[in-house]
C-alpha cells in the first residue's frame, strides 16, 4: 500500500513537471506564455461576438474569457490523425485546410498556436478568410522564437513581417500586432523548456527518476518562480520591441 501511495505521488509530481497541473501559476515553468496569452485574450476578447470558430481549439482554454460570444464552435483534428490531443474538447472534428463550413459562416475566429503545426499555413489562412464574414474579427497567436514541440508536427515560425504578408494575401487586414514577452521571456522560457522537457523525458523512462523529481520539486518550483519574476522584470526593458519576442499576437479584420 505504501508503495502504491509513493507511486501515485511521484506520478503527480511528474504531471506537474510535464505541465499538466499548476496552470497559470507563477511557480510553473509555463507561467510566462500563459501570463501573456491571458493578458491579450482579456484585452481583445471583447472584439469577438456572435458566432465564433475556435480553430484548433484543444481543451478550449480561452472560452471563459469570451463572454460576448453567441455560438461557440471548437474545431480540432480527429484523434485518428496522429496529432496529440490531451484533453481536447472539439464540437467538430475536421481539417483546417478544408474547413467544413460555408463561406462567411462566422462573425469571429480564434486561432491560438496552430499555424506552426500545419504543413500548409497559406491554405489554412485562406480558409480562415473564407469562413469569416466581411468585417469579422480574428485573434491569432503564433510563435516567432520557440523550440521544437509536438514533434513531428512542427513546421514553421513567423516573423512580424511574414505573418502580415501572409494575412494580407488572403484578405485579412492586421489591426494590431503585439509581442507576447520580450528578451526576458525568450531566455527564461527556452531554458525552462530545455530543463523541464529533459527531466520529463527521463522520468518517462524511469520510475526512480519520478521519485527523484518528487524530492527536487521544492527547488524546481522555487527556481521557476524566481526565473519567471526575473523574466517579467527584464521584459520591462524591452517594451514594444518585436525583435526578441517569443510569440506574436495578431488582431485581424476581414476586408469588406
Amino acid at each position: 500500500m505504501a508503495e502504491k501511495k509513493s507511486a501515485h505521488l511521484s506520478d503527480r509530481i511528474y504531471g506537474w513537471v510535464c505541465g499538466q497541473e499548476l496552470g497559470a501559476n507563477l511557480l510553473h515553468f509555463q507561467f510566462l506564455p500563459s501570463f501573456y496569452a491571458r493578458r491579450d485574450i482579456s484585452r481583445d476578447g471583447a472584439r469577438l461576438t456572435g458566432r465564433l470558430l475556435d480553430l484548433g481549439c484543444g481543451n478550449q482554454p480561452y472560452r471563459q474569457f469570451l463572454k460576448g460570444v453567441g455560438q461557440y464552435i471548437g474545431l480540432d483534428y480527429p484523434p485518428t490523425q496522429g496529432v496529440p490531443q490531451p484533453g481536447a474538447k472539439p464540437q467538430v472534428h475536421g481539417d483546417a485546410r478544408t474547413l467544413p463550413f460555408g463561406d462567411h459562416s462566422f462573425d469571429g475566429l480564434l486561432c491560438s498556436q496552430v499555424l506552426e503545426h500545419v504543413d500548409q499555413p497559406e491554405t489554412v489562412v485562406r480558409e480562415m478568410g473564407r469562413v469569416l464574414k466581411p468585417g469579422g474579427v480574428g485573434l491569432i497567436s503564433i510563435p516567432f522564437f520557440y523550440n521544437l514541440h509536438m514533434e513531428p508536427h512542427d513546421y514553421f515560425r513567423f516573423s512580424p513581417y511574414g505573418i502580415k504578408a501572409l494575412l494580407a494575401r488572403n484578405g485579412l487586414s492586421v489591426r494590431q500586432l503585439r509581442g507576447q514577452g520580450g528578451i526576458g521571456t525568450l531566455l527564461v522560457q527556452m531554458f525552462h523548456n530545455w530543463l523541464f522537457s529533459g527531466l520529463a523525458r527521463r522520468a518517462r523512462r524511469s520510475s526512480l527518476m519520478k521519485v527523484l523529481l518528487a524530492l527536487l520539486l521544492p527547488f524546481l518550483l522555487f527556481l521557476s518562480s524566481v526565473n519567471n519574476l526575473a523574466a517579467l522584470a527584464l521584459d520591462c526593458l524591452d517594451k514594444n520591441d518585436l525583435r526578441f519576442t517569443p510569440n506574436l499576437w495578431v488582431v485581424v479584420e476581414k476586408s469588406t
